[in-house]
């Protein structure tokens, strides 16, 4: 049985009707972006992002109080919803979350994340990073889950995280292993195999 922790929620979202705001959150990708292509994820800091941005240190702490958030907000291509509300079907929520890893694992920083996984084995504050990485960055198909289990679409003791290793596995593997497209038809294909495994153990 899996060992669930509570996820918090990322940080409030910004107001994304401002322009003011839209063009806040792309300067800040792009800072982070740069950073990260010139000397790794080390570089991201609230500081060194807020010079390069051209915004204030205070902007970007308030909105992104943690590296982590600055590092997953470079790497999304589309932000996602700071409070992912269920639709009420699994299929439909997984489908969404899958989406969201999908364009974030395309995103032009994987290289950059596939060098920190190498480096995380010798470095602790990396290893940190990247665990940190990975459970903001699957905790809205970790809440999906866990919305299914309240609902009894799966049962009470299906385990958490050898389901989400089912579902995003496979397109950690494609990516950055296989270092093939991650095309929507392959993503569907893993969403139907899994609830079709759900639905035969039922």
């Amino acid at each position: 049985m899996s060992h669930r922790r509570p996820v918090q929620d990322p940080p409030t979202s910004l107001d994304d009707v401002d322009p003011r705001v839209v063009r806040t959150r792309q300067a800040v990708r792009e800072a982070v972006r740069r950073l990260v292509q010139r000397a790794g994820f080390e570089a991201v800091s609230h500081q060194e992002v807020a010079t390069e941005a051209g915004i204030g240190r205070a902007t970007v702490y308030r909105h992104w109080p943690k590296r982590t958030d600055l590092l997953l907000h470079a790497l999304a291509e589309v932000e996602a919803p700071h409070a992912s509300q269920s639709s009420g079907e699994l299929a439909t929520d997984l489908a969404r979350e899958l989406g969201r890893l999908q364009r974030t694992m395309s995103s032009p920083l994987v290289p950059e994340l596939i060098a920190l996984i190498g480096r995380a084995e010798w470095n602790p504050e990396l290893r940190t990073t990247q665990t940190e990485l990975l459970a903001t960055g699957t905790s809205g198909l970790r809440r999906a889950l866990e919305a299914a289990i309240g609902r009894g679409e799966l049962p009470a003791d299906h385990d958490l995280d050898t389901a989400i290793a089912r579902l995003a596995g496979p397109l950690f593997y494609r990516r950055v292993l296989a270092r093939a497209p991650l095309e929507d038809a392959f993503v569907t294909t893993i969403i139907s195999a899994y609830l079709n495994e759900v639905a035969a153990s039922g």
